[in-house]
């Protein structure tokens, strides 16, 4: 059992079962690796996923080299930086071409802007609170890829960036396991 890992949902349902086989056991043992879906990927991708808030510090940090016209004070930039570390966490756990996506994206917010007396896209049509809103967009893409740089570097990530980075990486990964048993994972 020593070369064995134990993959299960959640750290509760590993206590659980770690629990359970405490009083099935009779004499000393090797007991396999046991871990929740997370801290295995955690452990194979070599970062260690921090917090959100956490987070939310290191893409300040990128914000500001990127920054939009107006800065954001970084209370300002809590009230939104949330929802674009949860872009970022769904783009990298379902490994969609990032660039790919934020140009998308930022596509369809010119098109809303659109002005639609002038039928122009030029942006001297605009507003400024327009400009800014597009410029927006337009950053995005900087501060996915300069938030990753800085994340690796330090050896950190968010959860789908270590996702990612074990799916691209899984063949050149030496598993210390025999085995491996996905229990109670229902998909």
């Amino acid at each position: 059992m020593d070369k064995i890992a134990i993959v299960l949902p959640s750290k509760r349902s590993v206590v659980f079962l770690k629990s359970y086989l405490s009083k099935r056991i009779e004499k000393p043992i090797f007991l396999p690796d046991f871990f929740s879906i997370e801290e295995f990927i955690e452990s194979l991708s070599g970062l260690k996923v921090i917090d959100n808030l956490s987070l939310q510090f290191y893409l300040y940090q990128t914000y500001l080299k990127f920054p939009s016209s107006k800065i954001d004070s970084f209370d300002d930039f809590l009230a939104w930086s949330e929802i674009l570390l949860h872009d970022f966490n769904e783009v990298d756990k379902d490994m969609v071409n990032a660039k790919a996506i934020f140009a998308n994206l930022k596509n369809v917010k010119d098109l809303e802007n659109w002005n639609l007396e002038d039928w122009s896209l030029s942006s001297d049509t605009l507003t400024i609170s327009q400009q800014d809103f597009i410029h927006f967009y337009d950053n995005i893409y900087n501060w996915y890829l300069d938030f990753n740089k800085n994340l690796r570097e330090n050896k950190l990530s968010y959860q789908g960036m270590a996702y990612k980075e074990v799916a691209n990486e899984i063949m050149n990964k030496q598993i210390p396991w025999k085995k491996i048993w996905f229990v109670g994972l229902n998909a």
